[in-house]
């Protein structure tokens, strides 16, 4: 039996900071020389607050004096990094005494254990404090201001530092400060620009570029994955060990420091006040792996759980069957339905030596994992229990504040009026049912990246190519691209459409628009369900979800529109030509039509019911070229008299458009083969944004972390929404996934 082997994972050059001593050329804006003391920069800090210090260099910069800017924000990082590191060391000092001391009264009366050891750690940090005050400022126990902190929490220090090494020509140090800026701000394009020119210069050495923020463990685990793939395991073993302890250290100090002060803005008891603090803390600690997981601006979510997939095969070639098979458990806790390691398992169980209590979760693996499911449990319950309570306050003052109205002016409140012909997936009272109100999930869309959501949101790279414009076109509000999707992503998305169903999004009414051919269709409801019930690979959907997101990213900054979009429905189509059509064929695979208007006998077009009016701008995403006929055109009349322009399919081109009358279209007859694209219709109704979507976010996540669920014989139904839902409401994990993927803006829990 042959073991799978695990995904190699790739890193580029510019993989993370060079390690002490590993490289003469390392570059020591980014190094602190001790970890008990305050670095040699470190100690000007004193005469300064690290504000102060901060603010002298970009007065440096707007003077143009480098030395002074290359000096000061130098300072500004050495002093912040050796205060984080200080209040890191004051913290886990005091929680280890606080913990070892004996208490004052043997039997824990009300909890008074607890609170004493509060009392003992606060005092220990007081002592403490001194040490990083007049760095971050006088004041007892006193953290940076927020202002402050966040100009190094979001790298801007090395926007001005680039510039500024460059103008003293220290080339390759302006190189690493551009690289390591555009970690956190890929999109970034003055910057991006600025590093493709650093990197043509003749003393820049592309291959020692590095990310000077990168987390510590990076380098050792791409060490160990380099030796992994070498196929020298022994050496793979300890870089991998090294940088799996390196992580959690890495996290653990990230938690402890995110207890710190909050500004709660009111005045509660002394109970709230404890548990508002304690959420606030919860949800800093929660984001954590998801900084740690950034690689130089992708967020790679296995990187964790991957240490134990190198180190399972890796143990396994040294013989070591015992740790091979603790590394298997430990990376099924991660992932308890991933088949290759099941694989893996079954064919370490049948090896003689092995017996079934080695595969035992190793310790660090096991604590972690069941920490990340309480405190998801936890902030699910105080979620849903204080929303309940919050939504209890909100009809108190709706119902006190509609007395006091005048009933005239009741009758103006629009928002609330009715939806009366949702399209298939955006019912009002279904997504009542799904999780209430969603008006927050935009939010979370344009802040994907930042906390690594499954559909991380993409910037359209140099590869989408503007083919053809208005003017090309023949009309207004209408445009072509190239290079969405390369040759792969097509193929992989192909394999959806052998999923599709007849009828799909038309009533199971196989030839909806033409008789001479199959149409077949799938929605994201029915592509999460079968990633849930492991019928497909939830790498298709996220490839999907990723891809579908860019187009409608492209078409809102094409319009440069003033409203963010919407998606209300998305739905991979495809037509297929039935055998023996007639040679003389003369009818549409999709005859001619508006988006979001009925046409009239006289040519207009009126934006009301039976029309799905909510739709504002429209997109196709092919994906095939191997058929014949299948034309997308546009037209100037309904009746189809002059053709305005035409666009062929083919693998990665995009045609989008506003939705009204201005913009008639239709699609021409697939004379052979087999034609299928991604249709997507945007709106500026957040009322009407696509819940099937949410939905499939959160199955991923869902699958991602705890796998499939296996049912045997599992058949998705024809009209498989009520199976959705099914599952949502019998799965709790998906159901707390979902609540704090809605609501985990909230940044307090009111008592």
């Amino acid at each position: 039996m042959k073991l799978v082997l695990p995904l190699v994972v790739l890193l580029g050059a510019c993989a993370c900071h060079a390690a002490d001593g590993d490289d003469d050329d390392k570059i020591e804006i980014n190094e602190i020389e001790s970890d008990e003391s305050v670095p040699r920069e470190g100690q000007r800090v004193r005469n300064a607050t690290l504000a102060k210090i901060f603010e002298n260099a970009v007065q440096a910069y707007l003077e143009e004096d480098w030395d002074g800017c290359v000096a000061g924000f130098n300072e500004a990082l050495h002093g912040y990094k050796a205060y984080k590191r200080t209040v890191t060391i004051c913290r886990r000092k005091c929680k280890a005494e606080a913990a070892g001391s004996s208490p004052i009264f043997a039997e824990d009366i009300e909890d008074l254990h607890f609170y004493e050891r509060k009392v003992k750690e606060t005092l220990c940090l007081m002592k403490c404090n001194q040490d990083y005050r007049e760095i971050a400022g006088a004041g007892a126990l006193k953290r940076l201001p927020h202002a402050t902190e966040k100009k190094f929490v979001d790298l801007a220090i090395y926007e001005y530092l680039h510039i500024c090494y460059f103008q003293k020509g220290r080339h390759q140090d302006a190189a690493n400060a551009a690289f390591t800026f555009l970690s956190q701000h890929s999109d970034h394009e003055m910057t991006m620009k600025n590093l493709k020119y650093y990197l043509d210069l003749p003393d820049v050495a592309v291959e020692k570029v590095v990310n000077l923020e990168a987390a510590p463990f990076m380098q050792k685990y791409t060490r160990g994955v380099q030796e992994y793939e070498n196929e020298y395991y022994a050496e793979a073993v300890v870089e991998l060990e090294s940088s799996l302890k390196s992580y959690m250290e890495s996290e653990e100090q990230c938690r402890l420091y995110c207890e710190g002060p909050f500004d709660q803005g009111w005045y509660p008891e002394f109970t709230s006040s404890i548990s508002n603090h304690f959420a606030f803390c919860l949800k800093c600690k929660r984001k954590c792996s998801l900084a740690l997981n950034n690689v130089n601006g992708n967020f790679q979510s296995d990187l964790l759980r991957s240490h134990y997939n190198y180190l399972q095969f890796a143990y396994y070639k040294l013989g070591n069957l015992k740790a091979a098979c603790a590394a298997v458990a430990s990376y099924l806790l991660f992932l308890p339905a991933d088949e290759t390691m099941l694989h893996n398992k079954d064919y370490y169980s049948s090896q003689p030596k092995v017996k079934e209590e080695y595969f035992t979760p190793r310790e660090e693996a096991l604590s972690y994992v069941k920490r990340q499911e309480y405190e998801l449990m936890l902030l699910h319950y105080i979620s849903k229990e204080f929303a309940a309570i919050e939504a209890r306050f909100s009809a108190f003052d709706k119902k006190t504040n509609m007395k006091k109205a005048d009933k005239k002016e009741l009758g103006k409140d629009f928002s609330s009026r009715p939806i009366l012909h949702p399209p298939p997936g955006h019912s009002p009272s279904i997504r009542t049912r799904l999780v209430g109100n969603l008006s927050t999930f935009r939010d979370k869309e344009e802040t994907e990246i930042r906390e690594g959501r499954v559909t991380e949101r993409l910037r359209v790279t140099d590869d989408a190519r503007l083919i053809a414009g208005e003017s090309e076109l023949g009309g207004r509000n209408r445009y072509a691209v190239d290079g969405f999707l390369n040759s792969t992503d097509c193929n992989l998305l192909m394999q959806l459409a052998q999923i599709a169903v007849e009828g799909d999004g038309y009533d199971e009414n196989k030839s909806p628009h033409s008789s001479y051919e199959r149409f077949e269709g799938v929605t994201v409801g029915r592509i999460a369900l079968m990633v849930y019930f492991g019928l497909t690979k939830p790498e298709l959907l996220k490839l999907f979800l990723q891809r579908t997101e860019a187009a409608r990213d492209h078409v809102e900054r094409y319009f440069d529109l003033d409203r963010p979009l919407y998606f209300t429905y998305t739905h991979l189509v495809c037509r297929t030509a039935l055998p023996d059509l007639p040679a003389n064929r003369t009818d549409l695979s999709h005859e001619i039509h508006a988006d979001n208007c009925v046409i009239q006998d006289e040519g207009s077009c009126l934006r009301e019911d039976p029309a799905y009016t909510w739709r504002d701008y429209s997109a196709i995403l092919y994906l095939n070229d191997d058929f014949d006929g299948g034309e997308f055109f546009f037209v100037e009349d309904w009746q189809g008299h002059r053709v305005q322009g035409v666009v062929r399919p083919r693998c990665g081109r995009m045609v989008a458009f506003s939705a009204g009358g201005e913009n008639l279209h239709g699609v021409r007859a697939v004379r052979s083969g087999r034609r299928c694209a991604m249709a997507l219709w945007f709106t500026q109704d957040e009322r009407y944004l696509e819940y099937e979507r949410v939905m499939a976010d959160t199955v991923l996540q869902r699958v991602r972390t705890l796998g499939t669920v296996q049912r045997e014989d599992t058949q998705i139904p024809l009209r498989y929404k009520d199976t959705l839902f099914q599952c949502f409401e019998e799965d709790e994990t998906l159901r707390h996934i979902l609540r704090e993927f809605v609501q985990e803006d909230s940044e307090t829990w009111y008592y």
